[in-house]
């Protein structure tokens, strides 16, 4: 049995996954992974993170289906070398592995449920909300510009890309409630009822 656990939350882009990732983690006394996975894969790989960022599941999907290149800056030695999105994920996934080996953490997206697939203790979630609220949540944060007309576009265009980045590199599909242990809609039950629910199935499945 693998030392340490790991709870995976993917999430519908504006469906509180982040908050209720957070509300897991401080239950648990332990630590939650998302784009601070982009740096520690960049550190590891002794790379600028800028360049991680283009394999962001935010980002277009033009690309994903073919080798896209990022050339390095020539103050790394590196100005005729490049890396494909397919090499940067490897690395990420890399990151993601020495992580869950050294302690117990809660990732956020990443397809690390996918990387970590073989760990016998790991939680899968997925986190979904009503669309109604999820645009009155963008444009609660985003300011007097953002209409709901504007917020619905965001949403659908976000949530587009991450299944586009989840769906190519593990081959599996975004949102599909056979991929996940449990899906939740935290407008039905609430960002603290979420996180309840995740805490207690993952002491009972990871003997936590």
């Amino acid at each position: 049995m693998d030392k340490h656990y790991c709870i995976c939350i993917g999430r519908k882009f504006c469906s509180g996954g982040r908050n209720i990732a957070a509300l897991v983690a401080q239950e648990l006394g332990i630590k939650v992974y998302d784009r601070d996975l982009l740096r520690k894969a960049a550190q590891n790989a002794g790379f600028s993170e800028k360049f991680f960022e283009e394999a962001d599941e935010e980002k277009t999907r033009k690309g994903l289906r073919s080798l896209f290149m990022s050339r390095f800056n020539s103050s790394n030695g590196f100005s005729s070398n490049y890396l494909s999105n397919e090499s940067i994920f490897n690395m990420q996934s890399d990151a993601i592995r020495k992580i869950h080996e050294t302690e117990d953490c809660v990732f956020i997206g990443r397809c690390a449920d996918y990387v970590l697939r073989e760990s016998d203790r790991l939680l899968n979630v997925f986190i979904a909300a009503d669309m109604d609220d999820r645009v009155a949540r963008v444009c609660r944060h985003a300011g007097d510009d953002m209409t709901p007309s504007k917020a619905l576009s965001l949403i659908e265009d976000i949530d587009r890309k991450r299944s586009s980045y989840y769906n190519y590199f593990s081959g599996r599909t975004w949102g599909d409630t056979a991929v996940y242990d449990i899906c939740l809609n935290s407008t039905t039950l609430g960002y603290d009822k979420c996180a309840d629910i995740i805490v207690s199935l993952a002491k009972d499945k990871l003997g936590i």
